[in-house]
């Protein structure tokens, strides 16, 4: 009976110790099955370098044979293997499932700028461009060499304007911005107008004569906002801002300026001074009556504005108004803030103001005309005549210059065509001139 009752009791012993280690194995399992995911060894990594959106390339990795999943927002999951993300920098969740265990992780996506970069757009709040006109982007880097220093771009509006090659064309009237990316993530926005008030900047000598009144109170405005940000784009006081000036008004400008002779200028020369007539005083374009509102009545017939009739009395009859020579390049070196004062273009030994008085005068030769250091911007022209170097390439000089019958721009073969042209002798080379030194400039207006 002792035996029967031992032999039971270590039975049932051995079945409640059997049953203990089961339990605990299951425990076991089941623990171990919840707390599987080791979330110090979820890795998120991505390279220091951004796509056309702004994004990172965020890559996940965990390294485990059971089927797991991740999300970037909790509700769409895909496979560990296939886990990664192109994320803004910011902070975020990322959330790791298995089975029907889900746990979280933080992490945060920082932008590492190592380096600075500018454009001279960064010169002026809006860069108006042509309806259907191009503007190449001109970039300053603070970089390593080795840096990639790729520029991408998103746009606003792509209806508006396009980008390729660094270059912007304007497709639509309008408004709008685009943001200019390095690799880094380092990125400028900039602002963009489209109109069609002005034209795409290229030569073009057939444009019609400006009508009297063309442009309204507002729309004159505007137009001296487009030129001003011409001016502020290449420095104020330099060679690259007076060198706007005059490609603005003699290719950007839809019409051309008539040549008008001086009825009155030139304080000290026996003639009073009289706005508007041949020459011109003021910051702007002479396109509406607000800009000779405060100026007294000088002629039977002025002040008024461009294209608008006044007497001429060099030829005594009516005439649009518009510029002489050194009216035109005295207005392009006033805008573009240096105010040489009012002179003319005359090579006279009584006077020590004149044009031609600014700096030494290197004569225009073949010799010159192939190792010279002359460059766009610079005062060129002859005893009498003024005018200004707007474009150089390796076959030809551009000038804009005021003569009858208008402002246009002037094509001369570089190493013998203008050396035999009398039309111009000379070049004052203005780098040590200008006040504010050479500024952003382009050989040609296109490049």
């Amino acid at each position: 009976m002792i035996k029967k009752y031992l032999g039971t009791t270590i039975f049932y012993v051995l079945s409640i110790i059997t049953l203990a280690i089961l339990i605990t194995l299951l425990a076991i399992k089941m623990y171990t099955k919840k707390t599987i995911i080791n979330l110090d060894l979820v890795e998120i990594t991505y390279e220091n370098k951004i796509n056309n959106q702004g994004q990172y390339h965020i890559v996940v990795s965990y390294e485990d044979d059971r089927p797991t999943y991740c999300s970037i927002n909790g509700i769409h999951y895909k496979e560990i293997h296939d886990c990664n993300f192109d994320l803004e920098p910011g902070n975020y969740t990322l959330y790791i499932k298995q089975e029907d265990q889900t746990y979280k992780k933080d992490f945060q996506i920082i932008s590492n700028i190592v380096g600075e970069f500018s454009s001279t757009l960064d010169r002026t709040p809006i860069y108006y461009l042509a309806l259907n006109g191009t503007k190449k982007m001109h970039y300053e880097f603070k970089y390593d060499d080795k840096f990639d220093k790729t520029v991408s771009y998103s746009i606003e509006d792509p209806e508006i304007i396009s980008i390729e090659n660094n270059t912007i064309k304007g497709l639509k009237k309008g408004t709008t911005t685009f943001t200019a990316r390095l690799l880094d993530g380092n990125s400028k926005t900039y602002t963009v107008q489209v109109t069609n008030l002005i034209q795409p900047i290229s030569p073009n000598n057939d444009k019609p004569y400006l009508p009297c009144g063309r442009y309204s109170e507002e729309e004159a405005e505007l137009m001296d906002k487009i030129l001003d940000s011409r001016i502020q784009e290449a420095g104020v006081g330099t060679r690259g801002a007076v060198l706007a000036a005059a490609r603005f008004l003699s290719m950007e400008l839809p019409y051309s300026i008539r040549y008008f002779n001086e009825n009155g200028r030139l304080q000290g020369h026996g003639r009073p001074k009289i706005d508007g007539e041949g020459r011109y005083y003021h910051k702007g374009l002479y396109l509406s009556a607000s800009k000779y509102k405060d100026i007294s009545k000088s002629t039977s017939t002025g002040p008024k504005m461009w294209g608008c009739q006044i007497y001429d009395q060099f030829i005594s009859k009516m005439n649009m108004n518009g510029f002489t020579c050194s009216g035109f390049v005295t207005w392009a070196m006033l805008n573009g803030g240096f105010d040489i004062g009012d002179v003319g273009a005359g090579d006279y030994a009584q006077f020590d103001d004149d044009l031609s008085d600014m700096g030494p005068h290197q004569k225009i030769t073949t010799e010159y005309m192939t190792n010279g250091n002359f460059k766009p911007g610079d005062f060129i022209g002859r005893n009498g005549h003024a005018a200004l170097i707007i474009g150089v390439d390796d076959n030809n000089v551009y000038t804009a210059e005021s003569l009858p019958a208008k402002l246009k721009v002037y094509t001369y073969e570089r190493y013998h065509g203008i050396v035999k042209d009398d039309n111009l002798t000379y070049v004052i080379e203005m780098s040590d001139i200008y006040p504010n030194g050479d500024g952003f400039w382009t050989w040609m207006w296109n490049d």
